[in-house]
């Protein structure tokens, strides 16, 4: 199926908005807090539902309970808080729990789809203590694991507000065991680009559990951050400007991605984070005890700078997402898809290069392998078969580059009509 559709439906017994494109299905539940509760490539699910609540609706008065982590209604899927998270004071959001903005009955203001896009939009109701009110909007085209979102935040109060737009994504990080139990898949990792110039030390700030946590690792080689699922309980925070983060599933082979702009010189909640990552494991976080819990899903985080708000006015932020099916954990994203063996190509004598990769399409399309000389331009385009999110594109052949290439890069052309450059390597002397 390639036509896109728009329609309500129920999703583990609740009512639902789902979108489709016969690649990728995103299902949203307005009532839970306008969560995102699926984002499927195919037959992969990425996010975590937690199926002890799966269909649940609860009053304002118990999604609040005690007002500990304990009460709190943890669906899974995909929301939208303000940052900084705290509880010092009124310029902190004092959740979750969190029955307005977190577990609120949202509103459908907007579920249809045409030739060109569906899209589904819901908004929250106006929250009295922080002055936010949001809105979350999904936008899905044909032929691509692409979501566009867009995360508004409007001043319903009367005076300046400030808050960074913060999106949060569980994403399911379990494997199955030949007898029938779940246990955590040390196979998932999460990555991210570390800064250069990094304020932190170590190129990450431990926000939560052991500072010595296995998990937090980095690869200077790549210059990468890197958390491989170890079920520790624990968050960190990266001051990346990279401008993305992404998961990788383990046994599942499949790769999920945030790209979002990054403003330099902005400030950033959590001293300066742009992403963050949390994962759930043994140990206690409040009154919360996961040790000996068949929970098993990761964080991964993305915040806006912080932005003062008329009142009256909004403030918007998008980030996109993208799956495709890869080999390992992701060390590059382009605007095309992303590598777990970054693409290669060495001189081999003879007149003839040895190219190597292993990536993946974020889009249905044609790859194109297009050899450059030394000034950038093409020197000969050569097609290379069909790029889909559902397949890895993997390389390693043996060919001979035209005479003066310099660099090569693997493109695609999708099914809209843009050339994306998937990855690009110089050509190596032996």
């Amino acid at each position: 199926m390639s036509q896109l559709a728009a329609e309500r439906i129920d999703f583990c017994g609740w009512d639902a908005c789902a979108l489709d494109n016969g690649l990728v299905r995103l299902v949203a539940v307005p009532a839970i807090g306008g969560r995102v509760m699926a984002y499927d490539l195919g037959p992969h699910p990425f996010f975590y539902v937690d199926p002890d609540l799966a269909g649940k609706l609860f009053t304002p008065e118990e999604n609040q309970g005690d007002g500990s982590l304990a009460a709190w209604k943890n669906y899974g899927g995909d929301k939208t808080w303000p940052a900084p998270q705290g509880w010092d004071s009124d310029q902190q959001w004092h959740g979750p729990p969190d029955p307005v903005l977190d577990t609120g009955r949202y509103t459908l203001d907007e579920l249809h789809a045409n030739g060109h896009a569906a899209v589904v939009r819901m908004t929250s109701p106006p929250d009295p203590r922080t002055g936010v009110q949001i809105t979350r909007a999904f936008t899905l085209r044909p032929h691509t694991s692409r979501v566009q979102a867009d995360l508004t935040f409007k001043n319903t109060a009367d005076k300046p507000i400030r808050w960074s737009i913060w999106d949060v994504a569980q994403l399911n990080a379990a494997r199955r065991l030949p007898d029938g139990a779940l246990a955590h898949d040390p196979a998932c990792a999460v990555t991210a680009p570390l800064n250069p110039a990094s304020r932190f030390p170590r190129g990450y700030n431990v926000m939560f559990g052991a500072d010595d946590n296995p998990q937090w690792q980095t690869d200077s080689e790549r210059g990468l951050f890197r958390a491989p699922y170890l079920w520790h309980i624990g968050k960190v925070g990266l001051d990346s400007p990279a401008g993305w983060i992404a998961f990788f599933g383990g046994e599942a082979g499949f790769a999920f991605v945030e790209r979002f702009a990054y403003e330099p010189g902005a400030e950033y909640p959590d001293d300066g984070a742009t992403v963050e990552v949390w994962t759930v494991g043994a140990g206690r976080v409040g009154n919360l005890d996961f040790t000996g819990r068949a929970i098993y899903h990761v964080e991964t985080e993305v915040l806006s700078p912080l932005r003062t708000i008329a009142p009256g006015a909004a403030t918007s932020f998008t980030i996109e997402w993208a799956a495709c099916r890869l080999t390992g954990p992701v060390v590059a994203v382009s605007e095309a898809g992303a590598a777990a063996v970054p693409l290669r190509a060495v001189r081999l004598g003879s007149g003839y290069a040895r190219l190597t990769g292993q990536l993946g399409a974020f889009d249905r399309g044609e790859l194109r392998l297009v050899w450059l000389d030394a000034a950038d331009s093409a020197l000969a385009t050569w097609p290379r078969g069909l790029a889909d999110p559902l397949g890895a594109v993997l390389i390693d052949r043996v060919t001979r580059p035209p005479q003066g290439a310099a660099a090569v890069e693997m493109r695609v052309a999708g099914e809209d009509g843009q050339e994306r450059l998937l990855a690009r390597a110089p050509l190596e002397e032996r």
